[in-house]
């Protein structure tokens, strides 16, 4: 059968079980801890030239940025641990081995106006910033116990957030004066960047949260609707247009992220592969003693995390998602059973709908989400994004997600939901179980050739929104 509307039955049944696409809010408690609040994680072999033997890394936090949103800018939290996990021994059994930290601190000018930027900001030093962001990068080895810490580039500079791109008049030339230059390559050899970008991620958020109110031909895409670029606002509507998120990312060489410090060409060598996953960290207790500001106590415990796409929002009940996002990746059998018989595919693609999936226990989806970590297979070259399928591996090309770790271009919503009705088994790859998708096919603006591959964030004075979708949206400063 060809699935062409939902019913509200089915709809209700969705959104109970907490739909199939990442909302940015994943989890009832984080709503109120924005600044700790993961968003997507990346990681994928670089295509930079000159950097085709490293892998990036990133994390997205604080969805849903407005770029107007002044005089007060988004900020990272001084009060997070913002963290990196590495897995590449024992099988991938999602117990780090190597851990990046990102730890940050504020300074006020003495002498700050009522802004934090005031005047033509051209270069990440300038005196018109009045709230200087910088941060530090620790890398530890867990086998030895050893840390490193970076306070500094090559160069001697401070390691520094990116401001925000106010727009033409208050940041002119914003990605060569302000974006690229906080880009700092550190005496090990990585690269880091931390500030706002654009949300890579796309998805109608709108109509799966209005009870599956998809517009047409979504939710079953073919022929040039699969392919393409996708329709025009308001054929197809990507909720995550125009909004901003805060990037962190570094970029390492491959031979310092395998156990044996190679860097494997074949696909069998068990280090080839490797996994990895972000956290944000607070410590246990918070002082509050106004009129002066809070104080942090006693060890760092996990607030978040994130590791596939889709995980806390498909697979994880709307009571257990805080206690997920608080759990560790090595104890994610616990998570099994929810994960090998999900509620979306029994009462919705095979209840309501009558497809064909496979039975329970799904171990397709357990092989990708227990542990939920993203994995990598390190011998698969990178590829540009003109080149990329949206659809990865579905697509013919493996560099994405869930075989070559996942990119930003990656159509992860279209992909999980093709995922969950059973494309991966063997006999289940077809009509409309492989057509399935909400529409939105691309970024509303281009994503970069570079490190960190993001776009530059959208500009408080003028940036698309909705109208922006499926590759129409304003880029600014590229």
């Amino acid at each position: 059968m060809r699935v062409n509307a939902f019913s509200a039955s089915a709809a209700v049944l969705l959104v109970a079980s907490g739909a199939f696409a990442a909302s940015h809010r994943n989890g009832p408690l984080l709503l109120e801890d924005q600044t700790a609040n993961l968003n997507d994680f990346y990681i994928f072999r670089s295509w930079e030239q000159g950097h085709t033997s490293s892998v990036v890394m990133s994390m997205s936090v604080q969805g849903f940025q407005n770029p107007d949103n002044g005089p007060s800018y988004y900020k990272f939290s001084n009060s997070v641990l913002y963290r990196f996990n590495v897995n590449n021994s024992r099988g991938l059994d999602g117990n780090p081995d190597m851990q990046i930290d990102f730890v940050f601190v504020d300074t006020i000018a003495p002498n700050a106006p009522f802004v934090s930027y005031l005047g033509q900001i051209t270069s990440i030093d300038d005196p018109g910033i009045y709230l200087k962001e910088t941060y530090v990068v620790v890398i530890r080895d867990l086998a030895t116990g050893k840390a490193s810490f970076y306070f500094n580039d090559v160069n001697g500079h401070v390691l520094s957030v990116a401001p925000p791109n106010t727009g033409p008049n208050g940041t002119p030339n914003y990605e060569q004066n302000l974006g690229q230059p906080s880009i700092f390559t550190l005496s090990n050899g990585m690269r880091v960047f931390a500030g706002p970008r654009d949300d890579a991620f796309y998805f109608d958020s709108g109509a799966t949260f209005d009870y599956l109110n998809f517009r047409a031909p979504a939710p079953v895409l073919s022929g040039a609707a699969d392919q393409g670029q996708g329709a025009a606002y308001p054929n197809a509507v990507d909720g995550f247009a125009g909004y901003n998120i805060s990037l962190i990312a570094v970029e390492v060489p491959i031979d310092m992220l395998t156990a044996n410090g190679s860097v494997p060409t074949d696909t069998k060598d068990t280090n080839a592969h490797i996994a990895a996953w972000a956290t944000t960290m607070r410590q246990q207790v918070t002082v509050r003693q106004s009129p002066n500001d809070p104080a942090q106590f006693g060890d760092y415990v996990q607030v978040d995390r994130v590791g596939n796409p889709l995980t806390v929002e498909l697979l994880i009940p709307l009571g257990m998602k805080d206690y997920w996002n608080r759990s560790l990746p090595s104890n994610d059998q616990q998570f099994a059973p929810l994960i090998s018989d999900p509620f979306f595919v029994d009462a919705v693609l095979k209840g309501v709908y009558k497809l064909n999936v496979p039975p329970a226990p799904r171990n397709d989806l357990l092989g990708v989400y227990v542990p939920d970590i993203t994995r990598i297979d390190l011998t698969i070259p990178g590829i540009p994004n003109a080149q990329q399928s949206r659809l990865g591996p579905l697509g013919g090309d493996n560099a994405g997600w869930p075989v070559g770790g996942r990119r930003p271009g990656d159509d992860v919503v279209d992909i999980g939901l093709r995922a969950a009705a059973g494309v991966l088994v063997s006999g289940f790859g077809v009509a409309p179980n492989n057509e399935l998708g909400d529409g939105v096919n691309s970024n509303d603006v281009p994503l970069l050739d570079r490190f960190p591959f993001h776009a530059p964030p959208h500009a408080g004075y003028l940036h698309s929104q909705e109208n922006g979708t499926n590759g129409r949206g304003t880029p600014t400063g590229q």
